[in-house]
């Protein structure tokens, strides 16, 4: 069991900082791409390939410090992602299928005006459909849904504004000037928030949020 003690030790500053990493690197990064290669537009290959490259280093460098922070708190990695509550299949399963249909349906939305990615080389595929999805699942379910929750609930806030704090911080990584992907993502976080509250199982959203973002690459690569 671990104990809530070691979350105390850390700000909150963290759920604003974060969202603020991602979108300061992507808007330079956008700004820097367009300033290089004007004939680039959103949703073109050359685009997507360097925005989410970016957000593919940024992840795993979030990853590492919040992995040291927890290391530093003598809190193995293993320990903090096992589950700490008895597996249940139909809590587990709800929160797949609902998880799933509500980005599946999102990404049917949106991609109605972006034009599909292409024919991408075989490397490509692997970041897009694999290692990309993997590092999201990984990084912002051990952040968003383990470590920030703790992080709230040790300092004394109640579960439903635990939910909804580390929801909207979820939600603000994904860009602050796209309406509709930020209610996405946010309602994404509620869900996966009260799952993880609940059962305290993060290989389950894990699994759930790598499957979600495999289905939304191959529907933007394949579309």
């Amino acid at each position: 069991m671990i104990s809530n003690e070691i979350f105390k030790t850390e700000t909150l500053r963290d759920l604003i900082y974060f969202p603020l990493l991602f979108n300061v690197i992507g808007i330079l990064s956008i700004g820097l791409l367009y300033a290089i290669s004007p004939e680039s537009t959103v949703g073109s290959r050359q685009f997507d390939l360097i925005i989410y490259s970016l957000v593919f280093i940024t992840e795993w460098l979030l990853a590492f410090i919040v992995i040291r922070r927890l290391r530093r708190q003598v809190v193995s990695l293993k320990g903090f992602i096992m589950p700490r509550k008895e597996f249940r299949w139909m809590p587990a399963l709800l929160v797949f299928v609902s998880l799933n249909a509500l980005f599946t349906a999102y990404m049917l939305y949106s991609l109605i005006p972006i034009p599909s990615m292409g024919d991408l080389s075989p490397p490509q595929l692997l970041f897009f459909l694999v290692l990309s999805p993997i590092t999201a699942g990984f990084v912002e379910e051990l952040i968003w849904r383990g470590y920030f929750t703790e992080k709230l609930l040790a300092k004394g806030y109640n579960e439903r504004k635990t939910i909804i704090f580390s929801s909207v911080s979820f939600a603000f990584i994904h860009g602050f000037f796209i309406p509709d992907k930020l209610i996405v993502t946010f309602l994404f976080g509620i869900i996966a928030g009260i799952y993880y509250i609940r059962e305290r199982n993060l290989l389950v959203l894990m699994g759930t949020h790598l499957t979600v973002d495999i289905i939304a690459f191959a529907l933007k690569i394949f579309a």
